[in-house]
Protein backbone atom coordinates (compact mmCIF):
# COMPACT_ATOMS: atom_id res chain seq x y z
CA UNK A 1 0.00 0.00 0.00
CA UNK A 2 2.99 2.59 1.11
CA UNK A 3 4.61 1.62 -2.53
CA UNK A 4 1.46 2.15 -4.29
CA UNK A 5 1.16 5.62 -2.30
CA UNK A 6 4.39 6.50 -3.47
CA UNK A 7 3.96 5.88 -7.26
CA UNK A 8 0.61 7.35 -7.14
CA UNK A 9 2.45 10.64 -5.72
CA UNK A 10 5.20 10.40 -7.95
CA UNK A 11 2.97 10.88 -11.05
CA UNK A 12 1.18 14.09 -9.58
CA UNK A 13 4.63 15.25 -8.87
CA UNK A 14 5.72 14.06 -13.36
CA UNK A 15 2.37 15.90 -14.03
CA UNK A 16 3.00 18.95 -12.14
CA UNK A 17 6.91 19.37 -13.35
CA UNK A 18 5.78 18.82 -17.14
CA UNK A 19 2.54 21.68 -16.87
CA UNK A 20 4.40 23.69 -14.62
CA UNK A 21 2.16 24.06 -12.22
CA UNK A 22 1.07 27.25 -12.90
CA UNK A 23 -0.72 28.83 -9.85
CA UNK A 24 -4.38 29.92 -10.78
CA UNK A 25 -4.74 33.61 -11.12
CA UNK A 26 -6.80 35.81 -8.72
CA UNK A 27 -8.36 38.03 -10.85
CA UNK A 28 -9.29 40.49 -8.24
CA UNK A 29 -6.03 41.77 -7.36
CA UNK A 30 -5.97 42.97 -11.27
CA UNK A 31 -9.53 45.15 -10.71
CA UNK A 32 -8.78 48.75 -10.84
CA UNK A 33 -11.91 50.28 -10.54
CA UNK A 34 -15.14 48.30 -8.53
CA UNK A 35 -18.19 49.94 -8.78
CA UNK A 36 -19.96 47.87 -6.01
CA UNK A 37 -23.44 49.75 -5.12
CA UNK A 38 -25.46 52.29 -6.19
CA UNK A 39 -28.37 53.99 -4.13
CA UNK A 40 -31.29 56.30 -5.62
CA UNK A 41 -33.55 58.32 -5.10
CA UNK A 42 -36.24 59.49 -7.97
CA UNK A 43 -39.79 62.17 -6.91
CA UNK A 44 -41.03 65.15 -8.91
CA UNK A 45 -38.10 65.49 -10.79
CA UNK A 46 -35.41 65.53 -8.04
CA UNK A 47 -33.25 62.73 -8.63
CA UNK A 48 -30.25 61.27 -6.50
CA UNK A 49 -27.61 58.90 -7.85
CA UNK A 50 -24.60 57.70 -5.51
CA UNK A 51 -22.15 55.45 -7.15
CA UNK A 52 -20.02 53.78 -4.63
CA UNK A 53 -16.62 52.78 -5.82
CA UNK A 54 -13.04 51.69 -5.57
CA UNK A 55 -10.43 53.36 -7.85
CA UNK A 56 -7.14 53.53 -9.10
CA UNK A 57 -5.14 57.20 -8.00
CA UNK A 58 -4.40 58.56 -10.66
CA UNK A 59 -7.05 57.12 -12.34
CA UNK A 60 -5.67 55.87 -15.87
CA UNK A 61 -6.64 53.25 -18.28
CA UNK A 62 -3.17 51.40 -19.06
CA UNK A 63 -3.45 47.86 -18.75
CA UNK A 64 -1.51 48.17 -15.09
CA UNK A 65 -3.80 48.46 -11.55
CA UNK A 66 -2.26 51.18 -9.51
CA UNK A 67 -3.34 51.90 -6.07
CA UNK A 68 -6.92 51.62 -4.89
CA UNK A 69 -8.75 53.72 -2.60
CA UNK A 70 -12.42 54.31 -1.77
CA UNK A 71 -14.19 57.14 -4.17
CA UNK A 72 -17.90 57.87 -4.19
CA UNK A 73 -20.13 60.00 -6.72
CA UNK A 74 -23.21 62.01 -5.96
CA UNK A 75 -25.39 63.34 -9.01
CA UNK A 76 -27.79 65.46 -8.23
CA UNK A 77 -30.41 66.50 -10.89
CA UNK A 78 -33.37 69.79 -10.15
CA UNK A 79 -36.21 70.95 -11.58
CA UNK A 80 -34.22 74.21 -11.57
CA UNK A 81 -30.98 75.13 -11.64
CA UNK A 82 -29.36 76.91 -8.40
CA UNK A 83 -26.44 78.93 -8.38
CA UNK A 84 -25.33 77.05 -5.25
CA UNK A 85 -26.46 73.64 -4.12
CA UNK A 86 -25.15 71.70 -0.95
CA UNK A 87 -25.06 67.92 0.05
CA UNK A 88 -24.15 66.24 2.96
CA UNK A 89 -24.15 62.38 3.68
CA UNK A 90 -22.46 60.53 5.64
CA UNK A 91 -19.05 61.61 6.63
CA UNK A 92 -19.16 63.73 3.44
CA UNK A 93 -20.73 67.40 3.06
CA UNK A 94 -20.03 70.07 0.30
CA UNK A 95 -21.17 72.21 -2.64
CA UNK A 96 -21.52 70.82 -5.80
CA UNK A 97 -20.36 71.07 -9.28
CA UNK A 98 -22.61 71.84 -12.10
CA UNK A 99 -22.07 69.83 -14.81
CA UNK A 100 -24.20 71.81 -17.73
CA UNK A 101 -23.59 68.73 -20.51
CA UNK A 102 -25.64 66.38 -17.95
CA UNK A 103 -27.63 69.28 -16.65
CA UNK A 104 -26.94 68.07 -12.98
CA UNK A 105 -25.01 68.99 -10.22
CA UNK A 106 -21.49 67.02 -8.78
CA UNK A 107 -19.19 65.81 -6.15
CA UNK A 108 -16.63 63.01 -5.79
CA UNK A 109 -15.09 62.59 -2.70
CA UNK A 110 -12.47 59.73 -1.48
CA UNK A 111 -15.25 58.00 0.97
CA UNK A 112 -17.89 55.25 0.69
CA UNK A 113 -21.24 54.25 2.36
CA UNK A 114 -22.46 50.84 3.03
CA UNK A 115 -26.18 50.00 4.40
CA UNK A 116 -29.20 49.48 2.30
CA UNK A 117 -30.45 53.15 2.56
CA UNK A 118 -28.38 56.48 2.97
CA UNK A 119 -29.81 59.73 4.05
CA UNK A 120 -29.04 62.48 2.28
CA UNK A 121 -29.51 65.95 2.87
CA UNK A 122 -29.47 69.00 -0.05
CA UNK A 123 -29.26 72.38 0.50
CA UNK A 124 -30.35 75.46 -2.20
CA UNK A 125 -32.74 78.26 -2.10
CA UNK A 126 -32.36 78.60 1.09
CA UNK A 127 -33.74 75.52 2.20
CA UNK A 128 -32.55 71.84 3.41
CA UNK A 129 -34.50 69.05 2.68
CA UNK A 130 -33.23 65.15 3.40
CA UNK A 131 -33.89 62.40 1.39
CA UNK A 132 -33.70 58.83 1.56
CA UNK A 133 -31.74 56.90 -1.00
CA UNK A 134 -32.04 53.28 -1.42
CA UNK A 135 -29.44 50.48 -2.82
CA UNK A 136 -30.37 49.06 -5.93
CA UNK A 137 -28.93 45.79 -4.65
CA UNK A 138 -31.46 42.63 -4.02
CA UNK A 139 -31.10 39.58 -2.76
CA UNK A 140 -29.75 37.12 -5.79
CA UNK A 141 -27.22 39.65 -7.18
CA UNK A 142 -24.00 38.62 -7.92
CA UNK A 143 -20.81 40.47 -6.91
CA UNK A 144 -18.20 42.62 -8.58
CA UNK A 145 -15.89 39.57 -7.96
CA UNK A 146 -18.22 36.92 -9.57
CA UNK A 147 -18.85 39.03 -12.59
CA UNK A 148 -15.18 38.80 -13.10
CA UNK A 149 -15.40 35.26 -12.91
CA UNK A 150 -18.46 35.46 -15.36
CA UNK A 151 -16.16 36.71 -17.99
CA UNK A 152 -13.28 35.17 -17.24
CA UNK A 153 -15.52 31.69 -17.69
CA UNK A 154 -16.85 33.17 -21.01
CA UNK A 155 -14.28 34.12 -22.45
CA UNK A 156 -11.07 32.53 -21.45
CA UNK A 157 -9.14 32.77 -24.89
CA UNK A 158 -8.35 35.91 -23.97
CA UNK A 159 -7.85 35.91 -20.35
CA UNK A 160 -5.15 33.55 -20.81
CA UNK A 161 -4.00 35.14 -24.18
CA UNK A 162 -2.95 37.85 -21.18
CA UNK A 163 -1.78 35.65 -19.05
CA UNK A 164 2.42 35.39 -18.65
CA UNK A 165 4.01 33.43 -16.07
CA UNK A 166 1.29 33.67 -13.54
CA UNK A 167 0.57 37.38 -14.07
CA UNK A 168 -1.68 39.09 -15.92
CA UNK A 169 -1.01 41.46 -18.54
CA UNK A 170 -4.29 43.76 -17.86
CA UNK A 171 -6.40 45.99 -15.69
CA UNK A 172 -10.17 45.35 -14.85
CA UNK A 173 -13.05 47.60 -14.63
CA UNK A 174 -15.74 45.91 -13.33
CA UNK A 175 -19.23 48.98 -13.04
CA UNK A 176 -22.47 47.79 -11.40
CA UNK A 177 -25.13 48.80 -13.53
CA UNK A 178 -28.78 49.38 -12.67
CA UNK A 179 -32.28 49.88 -15.32
CA UNK A 180 -34.88 48.21 -14.08
CA UNK A 181 -32.31 45.37 -12.73
CA UNK A 182 -28.64 44.78 -12.13
CA UNK A 183 -26.43 44.01 -14.61
CA UNK A 184 -22.56 44.73 -14.28
CA UNK A 185 -20.29 45.80 -16.84
CA UNK A 186 -16.66 44.17 -17.12
CA UNK A 187 -13.84 45.81 -18.87
CA UNK A 188 -10.27 44.35 -19.78
CA UNK A 189 -7.61 46.80 -20.72
CA UNK A 190 -4.26 45.66 -22.01
CA UNK A 191 -1.15 46.92 -21.95
CA UNK A 192 -1.75 48.31 -25.61
CA UNK A 193 -4.69 50.16 -24.20
CA UNK A 194 -7.50 48.00 -25.98
CA UNK A 195 -10.58 47.39 -24.23
CA UNK A 196 -12.45 44.31 -24.70
CA UNK A 197 -16.20 44.88 -22.77
CA UNK A 198 -18.51 42.55 -21.32
CA UNK A 199 -22.16 42.61 -20.23
CA UNK A 200 -23.14 40.72 -17.22
CA UNK A 201 -26.71 39.81 -15.80
CA UNK A 202 -26.51 40.53 -12.36
CA UNK A 203 -28.98 38.11 -11.49
CA UNK A 204 -27.86 35.02 -14.04
CA UNK A 205 -24.48 35.63 -14.14
CA UNK A 206 -24.35 35.40 -17.87
CA UNK A 207 -22.42 37.65 -20.54
CA UNK A 208 -25.14 38.95 -22.36
CA UNK A 209 -23.26 41.30 -24.49
CA UNK A 210 -19.67 41.59 -25.27
CA UNK A 211 -17.99 44.75 -27.79
CA UNK A 212 -14.23 45.71 -28.26
CA UNK A 213 -13.46 49.38 -27.45
CA UNK A 214 -10.68 51.22 -28.38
Amino acid sequence: MKKFLYVFLAAIAAVCFLSGCQSKIDYSDYVSERRSNIYLYSDDGLEIKINICERETPYSLDGIKGDVSDFLEIFVTLPENYSEVGVSVGSINGEMNYKAVENCYYLSAGATLSGESVAVTLTYNGESKEYTALSVLYDGVITCDEAVECAVEHDGELFNSLAEKGIFLAEISVRLLFDEGCYYYVGVCDREKKITAYLVDGEKGTVIATKQLG
